[in-house]
């Protein structure tokens, strides 16, 4: 036992005498020369006159390097400065090649301190040659900052920390569920010390939590998981209470939780942005949210005064064709059919605008005649010319959509001798009363003539 500490006894002391040896307090072992030194470079310093202070500063640093840590806080201070303001890039890297030096000196001196950790892993991150080969070092700098710091990490160390770590994800080990779980250690970092400061202090943690917030958000909320999105909704109920009011946050929560389920929040998020700043995107998300909840009503009043003021053409057009919709939910064609008119006038190529007024006139064989006969059949009249008029304009989807419509209703048409019946010619002239009250081309299912449609 008595040799077992004999040797610890004699480690140390070749460890100390180390020590002693490569971090001398005294310039040659003398206070007298070593104090002057310090306080020539000191006074350059504290008036930004680097050059000046350089000389001294050099001659603490290789020479008296554990008489004060100061010496090592104004090096790594001094070199960041010459780093940022020299536009050489190979003097820039030089320099900061000297800044991690001191670094590593000073941890040789004094230890690994949470201070140093800290600034040493964000100036890796910052001012490294190659930035990719030194975020494993800088991770580890910066962890054991945290760990020895724990609540009492300074601010900035943690926002660098997890930005590093969201952009490390498949590499070093680093998985997606590694850093949801420091998120949330974090997280609580930032809430108890939220708890304890005020003013400025609080101010930047805030910052810090709402920048961290802002990664997590985007890149590890799975927003069809329930687990993430009840997450994600209390990260942003928490914002939004802390200035309801305010347009700038309400946007900010609603673009960050809107891919969730249509919850009480997200309405009450809509209704408020929609009253404060109104617009198309707003609108037309809450009025789906209120058809889909069966509230046509409040929809289409929704609608109506988004296509009031929404100044773009094609957005005013699918305004116009929702109401159009509605309205034909409600079975009233006229008014159904008249918004869709009004929505091609504001974008002529809205193919499913003259699919939809087709559907409409297919759909009106028992309003215009008793379901089966010519006074029914002739409605397909006008309704093959929209879908012509889809067919021309429309998506592939439309036109598919059309043509098909087309190939299955004119085994309804009414044939050459139903026409003929009526005194009428294939091709003539033709308006078809009821509600829809359009002209048209007589047409039949065979055999006759397949007008253009009207221009």
């Amino acid at each position: 036992m008595k040799k077992i500490i004999s040797m610890v006894c004699i480690a140390l002391a070749l460890l100390t005498s180390a020590t002693a040896q490569n971090c001398p307090r005294y310039i040659g072992g003398d206070s007298t020369k070593t104090t002057p030194a310090y306080s020539i470079y000191r006074e350059f310093f504290k008036k930004n006159l680097f050059a000046d202070a350089l000389p001294q500063w050099k001659n603490m640093y290789s020479n008296a390097p554990s008489f004060r840590k100061q010496t090592f806080y104004d090096g790594a201070d001094m070199y960041i400065s010459f780093i940022r303001n020299e536009k050489d890039r190979e003097q820039a890297n030089a320099f900061a090649d000297t800044l991690f030096q001191i670094y590593d000196k000073y941890i040789q001196c004094f230890g690994e301190d949470v201070y140093m950790l800290g600034r040493y892993g964000t100036d890796l991150l910052l001012y490294g040659r190659n930035k990719d080969a030194n975020i494993p070092k800088a991770r580890r700098l910066l962890e054991k900052n945290i760990q020895l710091s724990g609540d009492n990490t300074f601010y900035r160390y943690l926002q660098v920390y997890f930005k590093l770590l969201a952009n490390q994800v498949g590499s070093d080990g680093i998985t997606a569920e590694f850093v949801k779980q420091k998120y949330t250690e974090l997280s609580g970092i930032i809430d108890r010390n939220l708890a304890k400061v005020s003013g400025q202090q609080a101010d930047q943690f805030k910052e810090v939590r709402s920048n961290i917030d802002d990664l997590y958000s985007k890149a590890f909320v799975d927003k069809s998981d329930p687990a993430d999105c009840a997450k994600l909704m209390e990260i942003y109920r928490k914002k939004y209470d802390s200035n309801p009011n305010d347009l700038e946050t309400l946007k900010l929560v609603y673009n960050r939780t809107k891919g969730c389920a249509d919850s009480l929040f997200n309405i009450e998020l809509l209704k408020k942005l929609n009253a404060m700043d109104p617009g198309y995107s707003y609108a037309f998300r809450l009025g789906s949210i209120y058809m889909k909840n069966n509230q046509m009503d409040s929809a289409y009043m929704l609608y109506e005064n988004a296509s009031a003021k929404e100044p773009d053409s094609s957005k005013r057009a699918d305004l116009y064709f929702v109401m159009a919709n509605i309205k034909a939910d409600k079975n009233d064609y006229p008014a159904a059919r008249e918004f869709a008119k009004q929505a091609l006038i504001y974008n002529p190529k809205m193919g499913k605008a003259y699919y939809f007024i087709a559907s409409l006139y297919v759909g009106s064989g028992k309003l215009c005649g008793p379901g089966t006969g010519f006074q029914s059949q002739i409605v397909l009249w006008p309704a093959f010319d929209y879908l012509r008029k889809a067919i021309e304009v429309g998506t592939d989807e439309v036109k598919e959509d059309a043509q098909k419509m087309i190939t299955s209703y004119t085994q309804y048409l009414p044939t050459k001798a139903d026409v003929s019946a009526k005194k009428l010619a294939i091709g003539a002239p033709y308006t078809v009363k009821c509600w829809i009250n359009e002209a048209t081309t007589v047409q039949v299912k065979s055999g006759g003539a397949t007008p253009a449609p009207k221009k």
